[in-house]
């Protein structure tokens, strides 16, 4: 009886589970990047939500079981107004407000992790694939990394500017350094 007991119980100490890990927003920087024919820029997400289920076994994260990350378009900020109306006029933020990417695998290779899931912009939802540096320390997971991917996969006109004299280039990156806490 004692070996079964002794048995259930180391049984019980490898059970790990996976827990909820939060964005902290105030140590996260999520920003998007591209080019125009007039100078590189940049928009900054003022606002950012999300979560992964993880699982960490000493000091380690073993497994992220799933994930979600979303802002609102009219969080993207690039410091200048008239782009900014762009911007959101491009993104169909009228319609479609909010920007999300919803995971569907994590594959994880010691400090690097491959998210794949469906990102949806502006009404159109595509896989979508980012490597990122992972890191757990104190607590928190740290998910570093950016990803290029064309507005026209997306159903995205490029924005123009001044009769469409300024073009904004279809390729675009975002990128990413995001803290997440229990």
């Amino acid at each position: 009886m004692r070996i079964l007991i002794a048995l259930a119980f180391c049984l019980t100490m490898q059970l790990v589970v996976a827990q909820d890990y939060k964005v902290v927003s105030n140590n996260s920087k999520v920003s998007v990047t591209g080019t125009s024919s007039l100078h590189d820029w940049e928009c900054v997400v003022n606002t950012f939500e999300g979560n992964v289920a993880a699982t960490v076994e000493n000091n380690e994260i073993q497994q992220i079981e799933n994930f979600n990350f979303q802002f609102k378009v009219k969080s993207l900020d690039s410091g200048k107004s008239s782009m900014n109306k762009n911007t959101y006029e491009a993104l169909k933020e009228d319609k479609y407000p909010t920007i999300t990417y919803k995971g569907t695998s994590v594959n994880i290779n010691s400090n690097t992790a491959t998210f794949t899931g469906t990102m949806t912009i502006a009404g159109t939802a595509k896989k979508f694939s980012s490597k990122a540096k992972i890191n757990y320390s104190n607590g928190k997971i740290t998910l570093l990394g950016s990803e290029e991917f064309k507005l026209t996969d997306f159903n995205i006109e490029p924005p123009t500017a001044v009769f469409g004299t300024i073009k904004t280039g279809d390729t675009v990156a975002i990128h990413y350094n995001i803290q997440l806490s229990k």
